[in-house]
């Protein structure tokens, strides 16, 4: 019997009335505990270039490759260029933060430039450096950071695993901390990415007075990574480029340093009824003394000012009660609301009050996710145009939503009987659109929608460009002196065309829904 039930290890058995089950294994890593070769291998991912939602027929990874082996061979350093002197070198696409003024810029590094980023940070001495200096940020086990990138070992992509990482490290961590904190204060820092200064890399990873005192030395890696971000910004060193998973790594660097400055300060406080969780450029101090609290705020305060960084007054928020802030209020309001309704318009209504409320809140892709499964379960829908208004209108004020909205719309305009309607009920969207500046973003995800009936359609964004086979020059070549370098940089082939092909009119919740796990 004892070699029967050995026989079946991994399976699920009966031992003595129980059930055994077995192990689960880890669903996601850190970065920080790769090794060199396979951190390469992860910023090198098409996912980790482009953190940005774009429909799945743009792959990077065509143009990654080619490029990688290039500078593999022929490292950049060896060719003298001097892409510092050119502006516009990376491709910059906006995305809406707020429905309103608010605008995020999401660069697209230049795949050449992106590419000798990685291999600096990740030659195995550099790589082996970055790694010990995040193990002194996470000394402190009073202060937290639950942003490492995070890269997933299962089918769920890797932000979808960064997201679910934030849900366990954060809500749910907060609300375990109730247990032991009657208070918690927030804080949240101002155009981060923006206001990092380039040079803090370098004070980050080797200490300021060494730093200072090398700044010329490119065998630093923080000098060599200061560098490189230089190259892509016309020499400037006050911010760096938002939109891949390698500079959000670089960003943690700083906002490491900050820990462990905040963690030394704190130190001579001899405040230690505390716990702060940090995700990204977000902070949240757990204290059962309010004053506590606000001391750490202010040392907090003056921490991010000596490195050129501040707390947005408007998300600072004083000591409030634990659970009652663990969750965020949008998701909080849209728990507390009647969230559905039997008639379809009258749940996208509710939806779309919500957003009203509370726009590009996580609650409301849900919410629209959820509308999304519902209808696609319908056969037949009632006043489809209607509903398309309300979907675009969500969409044109929560911007982040636009790619669930554009999922929506696509079953809606499924349910128009000809082509005719379906290009009058586009052209109304594009002109409502229009009103909003910088839409890229909103008009990649339009050419979606519209493809599989219309393929012909032009749009003004260059990406939409590639997708109608135009040559376009997303990057500025023009310091790539080396021809065999040159050829590799070719913008068209991001454009999956079998992809393309095999489109579906309907644009599936795989293509948008990073938040089901959450």
């Amino acid at each position: 019997m004892r070699e029967e039930r050995g026989a079946h290890a991994g399976k699920d058995s009966s031992v003595s009335g129980k059930t055994v089950r077995p192990k689960r294994g880890p669903t996601d890593r850190s970065v920080l505990d790769m090794s060199a070769r396979q951190a390469r291998a992860f910023f090198l991912k098409p996912e980790s270039y482009c953190r940005l939602d774009l429909p799945p027929y743009f792959d990077f990874g065509r143009l990654l490759r080619p490029v990688e082996k290039f500078l593999t061979i022929k490292p950049l350093a060896s060719l003298k260029l001097k892409p510092r002197d050119f502006e516009d070198v990376n491709y910059t696409i906006y995305s809406n933060k707020d429905g309103r003024y608010a605008w995020r810029p999401f660069q697209l590094i230049h795949p050449v430039l992106y590419v000798d980023l990685a291999h600096s940070m990740t030659e195995s001495i550099a790589w082996a450096a970055i790694r010990s200096r995040f193990q002194e940020f996470s000394k402190d086990p009073k202060i937290r950071c639950l942003s490492i990138p995070q890269e997933s070992l299962t089918k769920k992509k890797d932000q979808g695993a960064q997201i679910l990482h934030w849900w366990q490290g954060i809500e749910q961590a907060s609300i375990d901390l109730a247990l032991d904190f009657a208070y918690v204060l927030h804080g949240d820092i101002t155009d981060c990415y923006a206001s990092i200064y380039t040079h803090s890399i370098a004070w980050a990873l080797h200490g300021k007075s060494t730093a200072k005192a090398k700044r010329r030395d490119l065998s630093l890696s923080g000098n060599a990574i200061d560098f490189r971000l230089q190259n892509m910004q016309h020499g400037q060193t006050n911010g760096i480029p938002q939109g891949s998973v390698l500079v959000d790594l670089i960003a943690e660097m700083v906002l490491g340093y900050a820990d462990l400055e905040l963690s030394q300060r704190l130190a001579d406080t001899k405040i230690t009824d505390f716990q702060v969780l940090r995700y990204r450029d977000d902070y949240r101090i757990f204290v059962n003394d309010s004053r506590a609290g606000e001391l750490i705020l202010k040392t907090l305060t003056e921490v991010l000012i000596a490195l050129g960084l501040k707390l947005n007054a408007s998300k600072t928020t004083t000591a409030q009660a634990v659970i009652a802030s663990s969750i965020k209020m949008d998701k909080r309001e849209w728990m507390r609301r009647r969230q559905s309704d039997r008639n379809l318009q009258k749940h996208l209504l509710l939806i779309h009050a919500h957003g009203t409320d509370f726009p590009n809140g996580g609650s409301l892709l849900i919410a629209l996710d959820q509308f999304y499964r519902r209808l696609a379960s319908r056969k037949s829908v009632h006043n489809p145009m209607q509903l398309i208004s309300i979907a675009i209108d969500i969409g044109y004020n929560s911007p982040r939503c636009f790619p669930t909205c554009a999922a929506i719309v696509s079953k809606l305009l499924s349910k128009l009987p000809t082509k005719k309607e379906k290009l009058v009920a586009v052209d109304r969207i594009r002109k409502r659109l229009d009103q909003l500046p910088n839409n890229g973003h909103l008009e990649v995800w339009l050419q979606r929608i519209s493809y599989c009936f219309s393929p012909k359609l032009t749009y003004g964004d260059k990406l939409c460009g590639l997708v109608e086979g135009k040559k376009m020059n997303l990057w500025n070549d023009s310091w790539i002196s080396d021809t065999g370098l040159k050829r590799t940089v070719r913008p068209n082939i991001i454009v999956n065309k079998k992809r393309l092909k095999v489109l579906r009119s309907i644009v599936s919740r795989a293509e948008y829904a990073l938040l089901r796990t959450y």
